[in-house]
């Protein structure tokens, strides 16, 4: 017995560590690099541009939700990015949203320092650079599956996860430090450095293979939400993206204005503590990529009742301190959420049609962001922003609850398509 442990533990260790070897893929190491900067670029110009409208408005509720929704509207539209990167390259989709996301950069950065900044002008450029990342987002998550093996697909969306949350912790830490010490207009000036770098980088990356399944082919859209809606493999990650959304777009609307009301806080305290949350994210997406296997819809509505539950305790923290301890919380069981549901819903995704479930999880993911924060504002500016974080984080938290008892294995076997069904018979 105490051999076949010792066994059993070198083989997991064995497994564990061959979960790195994406890394010995030059094409995979070039996209990591692209994502850093990347993912710097897109932390230190939000951070930095709801900063400056929290300046230009006067810490309006309003003004600061309507910015903030305008950046995520257009992800309305991600199923059309996504469907863009099922048919063209994916490669060239990027290098063209990239040069879009600079030059926004450029001209936010214009405008600060000239002086001639206003309302009208910050939400136009916040629809200008939401609308790249409706394009951008689907298809960079569905770009690694191009770049990599199938067998280490996961580690990939992981190491892919801890990139991104560790951008979180260094760019809107950095844009702090920028706004507070050179202002907003150098935080746009470094975003769009690094938008630069990314830009090169992802120039040199040449994919293994394409996600469409024959040249020319066309999938029509009818068949991928016939296969969404018959298969809970992909609709339960989808449904409760749209609760881990709700809760995040309400963090990013009450967050600066419950930091505007705490004496000395500032765009300091803001900037730390979207870093704390992409520091639990971090770890998140480390803790998800090191776990053999995927997460199965029970295991992840569960991270999904914690979020809501920790966002919860977010309303009731009266200082920054005790905010960036359950901040880090929520940031570890989010990433949990989102690298496990991004791994199975490219698992279970139909061949030709990756871009395409991403780009439905991206919608699911931001439609609050884009539909709701005008509202989350006039609510925060009629009740405080604290009750309407706490409300909405307690209205989450049931529709999380509710499917977490209603969801059912067996139902969900007897839902699935054959192929899967099969495949489930045999390894279970």
């Amino acid at each position: 017995m105490p051999r076949r442990w010792a066994r059993r533990h070198r083989s997991e260790r064995a497994e564990r560590l061959s979960s790195l070897a994406v890394l010995r893929e030059p094409a995979f190491r070039r996209f990591m690099l692209s994502q850093v900067f990347n993912n710097l670029c897109l932390w230190t110009h939000r951070t930095a541009h709801v900063w400056l409208t929290v300046v230009v408005t006067g810490s309006d509720p309003f003004g600061v939700g309507l910015v903030t929704a305008l950046q995520f509207l257009p992800m309305m539209l991600s199923a059309s990015g996504g469907g863009l990167g099922d048919r063209w390259s994916k490669r060239r989709v990027l290098l063209a949203s990239q040069v879009v996301a600079v030059a926004g950069c450029l001209v936010l950065a214009t405008v600060s320092l000239t002086g001639t900044v206003t309302l009208p002008l910050l939400c136009l450029l916040a629809v200008v650079l939401g609308s790249t990342a409706a394009i951008d987002a689907p298809v960079r998550l569905a770009f690694p599956r191009e770049i990599v093996e199938q067998q280490v697909l996961k580690s990939a969306i992981g190491l892919n996860g801890i990139v991104f949350q560790s951008a979180r912790v260094v760019g809107p830490a950095v844009a702090g430090l920028l706004i507070v010490h050179g202002g907003e207009s150098v935080g746009f000036l470094v975003a769009a450095g690094c938008g630069i770098v990314a830009l090169v980088f992802l120039a040199t990356i040449s994919p293994r293979r394409t996600g469409t399944p024959e040249e020319g082919a066309v999938v029509p859209w009818r068949t991928t939400l016939r296969a969404v809606r018959r298969d809970p493999e992909l609709l339960s990650p989808l449904v409760g993206a749209v609760l881990v959304g709700a809760c995040l777009s309400n963090l990013q609307v009450a967050l600066p204005l419950i930091l505007d009301r705490i004496p000395s806080a500032g765009a300091g305290g803001f900037g730390l503590l979207i870093a704390t949350i992409g520091l639990g994210g971090a770890c998140g997406a480390l803790t998800a990529s090191a776990v053999r296997g995927g997460q199965g819809p029970r295991s992840l509505n569960l991270f999904l009742v914690v979020f809501a539950l920790a966002t919860l305790v977010v309303a009731a923290m009266p200082g920054v301190a005790s905010m960036g301890l359950v901040l880090f919380v929520c940031g570890l069981v989010m990433q949990l959420y989102n690298t496990n549901a991004l791994t199975g819903l490219q698992e279970a995704s139909p061949l030709g049609q990756h871009g395409r479930v991403m780009g439905l999880y991206v919608v699911a993911y931001f439609v609050w962001a884009g539909l709701g924060t005008p509202f989350f504002g006039l609510a925060a500016g009629a009740v405080g922003p604290r009750p309407m974080l706490a409300v909405s984080a307690l209205v989450c938290a049931v529709a999380g609850g509710l499917l977490l008892a209603f969801w059912s294995p067996a139902r969900a076997r007897a839902a699935a398509p054959v192929g899967r069904r099969r495949l489930t018979s045999r390894t279970s």
